[in-house]
């Protein structure tokens, strides 16, 4: 069979462009729009919750400043946990503005490999890594796989009502010939949701911080966990306490 190369027409796409760029930005525009309504919303349902994370990624940051540019001994476990810890950092920013944004779905899917990453942290640690599918969850304290199942529906959009909770309309509706289901296609705070995302980011956090505590200390010299740091740790797991976002049960432990 002969192959026939289409030569793009630039000229035509340049008609399209100008034909359709009023809408894009309009869908854009929106979406800026809302997103920064819930931002500010958000803010405010989190409260004190913001200490415990300012905390938290606080601590998170000063270990691995202290050993930048370092050069250890390492082997294969070193580089793959180096690279979770990495994947996990580089996911902060995104996550936090899915949940601030209030787009729920998106930042359940990535709590959920948040979640993962903890769990392959643990069992690279343990030599029991998977070589396909996802680690066991069941590895991580009770708490966290309880909540893998839902994370899971929301990602996978598997369920109709989860999806219909993040898209519906609950505005006004005067006027109305009879039920009628309105479907937004914007964001828009859930003040309860917003709060346990942003604690359940927090806590994954304070759990990531932990395994890397374990790594600074056996790799590098001098790069143990401070007083200093250990005890940052301790006032943030107490304010997710006070907030009503963790039980004293649940709570890591910081100790050097």
């Amino acid at each position: 069979s002969v192959r026939v190369a289409k030569t793009l027409d630039e000229d035509a796409i340049e008609r399209h462009k100008r034909k359709f760029i009023e809408p894009a930005a309009m869908l854009h525009a929106i979406q800026k729009v809302y997103g920064d309504q819930a931002k500010a919303k958000a803010m405010a349902a989190y409260g004190r919750l913001i200490d415990a994370h300012m905390l938290v990624t606080g601590v998170l940051a000063a270990g691995p400043l202290r050993i930048n540019g370092a050069i250890a001994a390492a082997d294969q476990t070193a580089f793959e946990r180096d690279a979770l810890f990495a994947d996990f950092v580089i996911g902060l920013e995104p996550c936090e503005a899915a949940i601030a944004e209030a787009r729920y779905l998106q930042a359940n899917a990535m709590l959920r490999q948040e979640l993962e990453i903890l769990a392959q942290l643990k069992a690279v640690r343990a030599n029991r890594r998977k070589l396909n599918g996802a680690p066991n969850v069941a590895v991580l304290e009770q708490s966290l796989p309880r909540l893998y199942g839902g994370l899971s529906a929301a990602a996978h959009v598997s369920q109709h009502h989860i999806v219909q909770t993040a898209t519906s309309w609950d505005g006004e509706m005067e006027g109305l010939p009879g039920p009628t289901n309105f479907t937004r296609s914007f964001s828009e705070t859930d003040d309860e949701l917003a709060r346990k995302s942003y604690a359940l980011h927090g806590y994954m956090t304070i759990r990531l911080v932990e395994e890397l505590r374990l790594d600074l200390a056996r790799r590098y010299e001098g790069a143990a966990f401070t007083e200093h740091e250990n005890e940052a740790l301790h006032f943030a797991v107490d304010r997710m306490i006070s907030e009503g976002m963790l039980e004293l049960v649940d709570t890591p432990t910081c100790e050097s």
